[in-house]
Parts: C-alpha cells; sequence; structure tokens
C-alpha cells in the first residue's frame, strides 16, 4: 500500500476518541485551551502576552492546520471525546521527512481531561498513522524540559530520551526554553 498522499485527514477513532479535522468553528475551543496557563506552561512556541497577540496567534495556528496538510509536512487533529463533537485538545504530526522517513508529533490537551488517558489514546493512534499509513521509520517529540507529565508519557509509549537542546527555543519573554529531545523507531512500537 503507498503511503499516506494527503489529499484528505483520516477521520482516526479510538475506544473513546475522535480525531478529525480541524475546522473554522473549533477556533474559540482551541483558544480557550492553548489561553489556559497550565497548558501554556510547557507550550514554549506559543506564549503570547497579550489577548491581541493571542488572537494573531491563534490566526496562524488556523491557517497552519491547512498549510501543512498543503504542503505535504503534516496533519494536526481535533481531539474529541465521542460521542461529543466537541474539541478538548489536539495531536498530530508535522515536520515530515519523506526521504529520511520520520515525522515530528506533538500535542496539548484541556486540564479538565489530564490523567485519564486520554492523550495516551490520541497519540497513539497518531503513531500507528504514522508508522502504519505515512510509513515512517522514526518519530520524534521534543518536550520543554520540566514537563514530567510529557515525558512520562512518551516514554510509557517507548520513546527513548536521546538528549537535550539547551536554550533551543525563543520564548516571547525574551528568554529561551531548552527541550528534551525523543525518539520510536518502528520496530520498538512493534514491540511494544
Amino acid at each position: 500500500m503507498p503511503p499516506f498522499d494527503f489529499t484528505s485527514v483520516p477521520t482516526l477513532k479510538t475506544e473513546r476518541l475522535v480525531l478529525r479535522r480541524i475546522v473554522a468553528t473549533d477556533e474559540p475551543i482551541w483558544s480557550d485551551i492553548l489561553a489556559n496557563p497550565d497548558v501554556r506552561r510547557y507550550l514554549s512556541d506559543f506564549n503570547p502576552n497579550t489577548p491581541e497577540e493571542h488572537a494573531a496567534e491563534m490566526r496562524e495556528i488556523m491557517t497552519w492546520s491547512d498549510t501543512q496538510i498543503l504542503a505535504k509536512t503534516g496533519v494536526r487533529w481535533a481531539i474529541t471525546h465521542s460521542p461529543d463533537d466537541t474539541m478538548i485538545g489536539s495531536c498530530g504530526f508535522h515536520a515530515y521527512n519523506p526521504d529520511n522517513n520520520h515525522a515530528e508529533i506533538g500535542y496539548e490537551l484541556h486540564p479538565d481531561y489530564w490523567r485519564k488517558g486520554i492523550m495516551r489514546e490520541a497519540v497513539t493512534a497518531v503513531i500507528n498513522f504514522c508508522f502504519d499509513e505515512l510509513q515512517v521509520h522514526r518519530i520524534e517529540a521534543d518536550v520543554t524540559v520540566g514537563n514530567v507529565a510529557s515525558k512520562g508519557l512518551l516514554e510509557s509509549l517507548g520513546f527513548m530520551h536521546e538528549g537535550t537542546w539547551r536554550e533551543r527555543v525563543a520564548t516571547s519573554t525574551g528568554d529561551y526554553a531548552s527541550l528534551w529531545f525523543f525518539g520510536l523507531l518502528k520496530r520498538e512500537w512493534q514491540s511494544v
């Protein structure tokens, strides 16, 4: 079977979740999720200082999702808790490199749904999609240093902590955030 061709965004279903294409009506909910201080604390590349900056960042994020699909570099799904179609978070892959068969994953979830296994379920669906449909050899993830919950999730899924990128990302406060770097090979996932 040929790899995923980016002509449409497939819906991914798990036991409790539906991961679907992000649509314009998701913007207010996604904006609220990303504005939550508990979520924002570890989003080093999304940390606006004012409501105006937040609104501008959300406009960019909403177009970025479609831009990735058109460029064939990634897909971001809205995480919904079935049977309700309301977005509770997002996850997906980006930085897809077909020449070297790797992609990077990312995710965030509203705090009301933390510690319920939801992100594990959603990320598992994305990992399966990347290995089975995208046919990558390797999946990567980076986590802001200090985000032990995300680190624990990745390690529980078989990702290896491969190092730390010191002061890798500029933040809106003028500081730099360091990132833990993780990798998972297809053969490691098959043995989990």
